[in-house]
């Protein structure tokens, strides 16, 4: 009963990470389910669905099918839209029946691309985690298949976590490609918004990664590793905040040495430390973790405000993490830590506000779309850039 929701709806799960992610590309995606996951998808966590093209089905499970186990019928239905639609790539993708029966979808995949020839992938999702898991092993499954180790390309960098999920229709991202653009950045791949087989497969060409979400780390991680390509972790919010970052960047480029961009909080006068991590933050961001990081760096350089803490609705990485953060992992958690009277100000998804008991604390709305979807995009904060310092001043003047 701990992670019992009475007021939040579920946050985007892992299938609907792994369809994102093959969203721009001529992919046949198939969710094994009886269409409720198909449609959690389609109808709430893809703000490109409606008007596209992109070839998304439900494999239509039924009772009698998950009694048989009925692999035939799944590989019929997919190569008959093979057949109609002609695609480079095939997915199956799992929802929670497949997890219950024991379905091997990644067999399945092998036994399809054995009868067609089409590179074909199969995804054993269940629902149960987070779409940054999904997101994040379905970004290494396409570059382990399609990319290959190439030479750097000077001043070229892939922009690594990209989903509706954290960024919902783009426009902070169109403004970080901008800022790239402006400082004689040249992008390779932006995986996974707005990029192509192609780039894909030039992936391993880049000087350096750009991790901007918690995906975007998990797989810059396992880029270095593979490609030996460094990586920066965190986003450029806010005037000076933003040239700290591109500095960072610019050594990580420079040293060949990947870095996590946070500000230590005892950097800051009466902020919380490792050695008083109950300390007396008051001001409490609420959401992806490497997001809300940005924020608050840019909350620290270009505002003063010392004692920040982020609470992180997806899981809490420990590397990208200082001691005043927590961990928020029910509806029960965010409650209580939004109600902490050490904090004078809450910026979170407006979906949370409903669990603050006090209503005269300050609420600065950030909509994030895993949380509320379409339902409150037009509440989206844009911050890159100088756009977080006017932010700053329309909720300051409200």
């Amino acid at each position: 009963m701990a992670v019992l929701s009475l007021f939040l709806p579920p946050f985007s799960p892992d299938y609907s990470g792994v369809s994102a992610v093959l969203f721009d590309l001529k992919t046949v995606t198939a969710m094994h389910d009886a269409s409720g996951c198909t449609g959690n998808y389609t109808g709430y966590d893809e703000p490109r669905w409606y008007g596209s093209k992109s070839p998304v089905y439900c494999s239509g499970l039924r009772e009698i099918d998950a009694v048989l186990g009925d692999d035939e019928k799944l590989i019929q239905k997919m190569i008959g839209a093979a057949r109609d639609i002609q695609p480079d790539l095939m997915a199956l993708v799992g929802s929670p029946v497949p997890m219950v029966i024991g379905s091997d979808l990644t067999g399945v995949a092998a036994e399809l691309e054995a009868r067609t020839g089409i590179p074909s992938f199969g995804f054993d999702t269940t629902g149960t985690a987070y779409y940054d898991k999904g997101a994040a092993a379905t970004i290494l499954a396409l570059l382990e298949r399609f990319t290959e180790p190439l030479a750097i390309v000077p001043g070229s960098v892939n922009i690594l976590g990209t989903t509706p999920m954290d960024f919902g229709r783009g426009e902070n991202l169109r403004d970080l490609k901008k800022l790239l653009q402006d400082r004689g950045l040249s992008l390779t791949a932006c995986l996974a918004m707005d990029y192509s087989l192609e780039a894909l497969r030039q992936a391993a060409a880049a000087e350096i990664n750009l991790a901007v979400s918690r995906t975007g780390l998990l797989v810059a991680a396992e880029m270095e590793r593979r490609y030996d390509i460094p990586y920066l972790c965190g986003l450029p919010y806010g005037e000076k905040a933003s040239e700290e970052y591109f500095a960072a960047l610019e050594e990580a480029r420079q040293s060949r040495q990947s870095r996590i961009l946070k500000a230590p909080s005892e950097d800051f006068p009466g902020s919380p430390s490792s050695r008083n991590p109950d300390g007396p933050a008051e001001i409490l961001i609420a959401g992806e973790q490497v997001q809300s990081n940005a924020l608050r760096l840019a909350l620290q350089r270009d505002c003063g405000e010392s004692a920040v803490a982020v609470g992180c609705l997806f899981g809490l990485e420990p590397d990208l993490a200082l001691p005043q953060d927590k961990d928020l992992k029910s509806e029960q958690l965010i409650g209580r830590e939004l109600n902490r009277p050490n904090y004078r100000l809450i910026i979170a998804d407006p979906f949370l506000e409903v669990l603050l008991q006090n209503k005269e604390k300050e609420f600065w709305p950030n909509a994030q779309y895993a949380v509320s979807s379409k339902l409150a995009e037009g509440q989206t904060a844009r911050l890159t850039g100088s756009f977080f310092n006017r932010w700053i001043e329309i909720n300051r003047n409200r």
